[in-house]
């Protein structure tokens, strides 16, 4: 086994296609096959299910990506060091938050001396987990209902990863600009509120992502009409000020509050969000993690 059969590898696993990954590896279909099937003559495995439109991963194919992932991270990790002398990487997923765009431009800012190199994603729950179980990540940021921690918890520990909570805080509705909620100044807001109510969240699986075993009959996520699914702050901010979209989400995640869309309390049983990160169960946290996660949980206070 070596480096090129990994890279050939993980390339088919993500394209999903072995003419797709032959061009991203600027190669032939019929070279990019020969290396896979090498490669899994030599493991005594089959990595990949033929389909009759691409390839897809069969359940050894996909433990084996899990590796695949980690020693190839390793290596670019390596490859950067090498570059770059001592350079310090910090690979971080996160739900994207202004609240930490904020301090992220502090921390930097404050050890701008130490030379820190950032590799900074924002994702749903699921992929910040996906990434940290392949190792692409060395830590990542996420925000969850106190009611899905349970089952939160236990997909987890199926992938030898743990959460740290950090903060917990107000679920609050973010009401925008041309809702009747905007100048309504209501000390909290109710469930049957958001009926009628159209929605933009940063990920569809926000908060919807594992179901609780029971279902609040007052109040459901999925019920919410989610119009507009984005990753971007800015279109967030945009559509909040200027359309008659709604948002919601914790209180500390956003200083939205201190801005032109006050936010309002929701009453639900369900009404904390938990703030906490994710790590590899059993393993060291790199110094400048630790850094980070301290500073980040300073300013929480």
């Amino acid at each position: 086994m070596d480096i090129k059969q990994l890279e050939y590898f993980m390339a088919c696993a993500e394209a999903g296609s072995v003419s797709e990954a032959a061009k991203i590896l600027y190669s032939t279909q019929p070279s990019v096959s020969k290396v896979i099937k090498g490669l899994e003559d030599s493991l005594g495995l089959q990595l990949f299910e033929r389909l009759p439109r691409g390839i897809r991963l069969t359940a050894a194919g996909k433990k084996f990506y899990r590796h695949a992932s980690k020693i190839l991270g390793e290596i670019r990790a390596l490859e950067g060091m090498a570059e770059h002398g001592m350079t310090k990487w910090i690979r971080i997923s996160l739900n994207p938050s202004s609240w930490f765009a904020n301090q992220f431009v502090d921390f930097y800012n404050e050890n701008y001396d130490k030379n820190y190199h950032f590799q900074i994603y924002t994702a749903g729950v699921r992929t910040v987990m996906e990434r940290m179980r392949d190792y692409l990540d060395d830590v990542g940021f996420v925000y969850i209902l106190e009611q899905q921690k349970e089952d939160f918890l236990y997909e987890l520990s199926r992938n030898r990863l743990e959460f740290v909570p950090m903060h917990a805080t107000a679920l609050m509705l973010y009401p925008g600009g041309g809702s009747g909620l905007f100048h309504s100044m209501r000390s909290f807001a109710k469930p049957e509120d958001l009926k009628g109510l159209r929605f933009i969240q940063n990920y569809q699986d926000e908060f919807l992502n594992f179901k609780t075993a029971e279902e609040k009959p007052s109040f459901s996520w999925s019920s919410l009409d989610i119009s507009v699914v984005t990753n971007s702050d800015y279109i967030m901010e945009k559509m909040l000020k200027k359309a008659n979209v709604s948002n919601i989400s914790g209180k500390y995640l956003s200083e939205r509050e201190m801005g032109d869309t006050p936010g309002i309390p929701l009453d639900t049983e369900a009404n904390k969000v938990i703030f906490g990160y994710i790590r590899h169960k059993g393993e060291d946290i790199a110094e400048e993690i630790e850094e980070l996660i301290h500073f980040l949980a300073d300013r929480l206070q």
